[in-house]
């Protein structure tokens, strides 16, 4: 199996140096990746500095942005990050791909297709040609 980068496209973007980033590349980790970040004092007992560090290593590329680093992820909003964590676990196999949300008002379920969960972001979208 080759680890060929999986493109994507951010709900909202990295805004970074004045200029909002929303394509990319993010490929599944290597052994050596997990086994570099467990071995960082910076990651313990805390999962999402772990996330953090992993996302760092498996990002190809924020479109011409190379390499991505700490600060870059960081600097993420709640929504893109949530979105690229969603996305490397439907990569490697570990995410449910549907979840069920019920309105605390009137109770009604709502099946969440994960997969599709930011298609309809039309409000956030640039277009393909023009503003990058």
């Amino acid at each position: 199996m080759q680890n060929e980068g999986v493109p994507f496209f951010l709900p909202l973007g990295l805004s970074w140096e004045g200029k909002i980033y929303r394509k990319g590349h993010i490929r599944l980790a290597t052994t050596l990746d997990e086994l570099e970040i467990q071995g960082s004092d910076d990651v313990g007992m805390n999962t999402r500095y772990r996330d953090i560090m992993l996302l760092t290593r498996v990002i190809e590329d924020f479109d011409t942005l190379k390499p991505v680093t700490v600060d870059m992820i960081e600097n993420l909003y709640e929504a893109d990050f949530l979105y690229l964590q969603l996305l490397y676990k439907e990569l490697s196999g570990e995410a449910e791909t549907r979840i069920t949300s019920v309105c605390p008002q009137c109770g009604a379920r709502t099946v969440i297709n994960l997969p599709r969960l930011y298609e309809d972001m039309s409000l956030y979208k640039q277009k393909e040609e023009g503003q990058e």
